[in-house]
């Protein structure tokens, strides 16, 4: 288990500069995320912004995650707001890998997901043809207990794989099976936001995915994409995929007795040449992201950026009211 993180009220944080509107510290021991908190209160976040914008693209690629408390960005109108300063990024949550319904145009609230349950680290929509480059959090309410967004460097997951294993994944890439029929996993009509099968055979053909229609209402989809890739910033090398996430190794054990084939799985991954990613390896792999994740508690008003192609993210399980909204770009 991981040493969970206390809130930034609650701990000794590291200061590591200070301005004259903001500073910016580090959680007690950890070199992300960067976070960054008003000196005066009332301080608008909207004006650093439009103040520090090349600060702030900087940082983000450095540390991957800057973590803005303290600004009061507590409801939806105040995020809607607050993401105005992106109008032409922002982008529609489309090829979707989970449920999430819309709040505003482009803000969501985070994965409809049991609340008992843990959602796996991933980076977002890393499995799609053009993934966004950022993802945003806004904490409006936290839970009761528990119900922490965990974040993970992908830098140093990448590192923590074996050099074997890092060199399958390098030559093979991941090669991705999804059955969309409604029943064990999405309809294709909710991943890609429309009834018209056309549409949907128009977007498989321009982003190299083969798809395979059963029947009327069941696609299965195939998809090869590398697992490791080049920041497009600072080209560094990244573990940028849901080879993981998408695994059936991932799925409980009862689950699969269940089933009377793999075929029915919602999603599978392979290696790129088809080959079985075994049980042991994708354990490896989750242990390479346990190493590199941290957790903190939200706090209501927290807004958080993550660089999708740096940090990978999840949920843990939680109690009580926790309302979670998010924007892609």
């Amino acid at each position: 288990m991981m040493n969970r993180i206390s809130t930034l009220k609650n701990q000794s944080v590291k200061k590591i500069n200070l301005e004259e509107d903001v500073k910016t510290s580090f959680f007690d021991g950890k070199n992300f995320p960067l976070v960054i908190t008003p000196i005066h209160s009332g301080y608008s976040l909207k004006n650093w912004f439009v103040e520090n914008n090349e600060k702030f693209e900087t940082d983000l690629s450095k540390y991957g995650a800057l973590l803005f408390r303290g600004f009061n960005i507590n409801s939806v109108e105040k995020f809607q707001d607050l993401m105005t300063i992106f109008p032409k990024e922002l982008l529609e949550y489309k090829f979707r890998s989970s449920p999430r319904f819309e709040l505003g145009e482009n803000v969501y609230v985070s994965t409809t997901y049991p609340e008992d349950e843990t959602i796996n680290m991933h980076s977002e929509n890393s499995y799609a043809a053009n993934p966004p480059h950022r993802i945003v959090f806004c904490c409006v309410t936290a839970a009761e207990y528990r119900g922490e967004t965990p974040i993970a460097d992908n830098r140093q997951v990448l590192n923590h794989i074996s050099e074997p294993l890092r060199k399958k994944f390098e030559e093979k890439g991941v090669l991705y099976r999804r059955n969309l029929n409604g029943i064990l996993g999405l309809a294709w009509q909710e991943v890609f936001q429309t009834s018209d099968k056309n549409q949907v055979e128009e977007e498989c053909l321009s982003n190299g995915i083969d798809f395979e229609w059963v029947n009327e209402e069941e696609l299965v989809l195939t998809w090869r994409k590398d697992a490791i890739w080049t920041h497009p910033v600072t080209k560094e090398f990244t573990w940028f995929n849901h080879c993981v996430f998408f695994n059936k190794y991932m799925l409980d054990e009862a689950f699969l007795k269940s089933i009377n084939s793999e075929d029915e799985l919602p999603n599978n991954t392979f290696f790129g040449d088809g080959s079985e990613i075994a049980k042991e390896e994708i354990e490896e792999l989750k242990m390479a992201y346990k190493k590199a994740t941290i957790e903190f508690e939200w706090i209501s008003g927290d807004v958080l950026f993550l660089d999708n192609y740096l940090i990978s993210h999840g949920r843990n399980p939680y109690k009580g009211a926790r309302k979670i909204i998010v924007s892609i770009s």
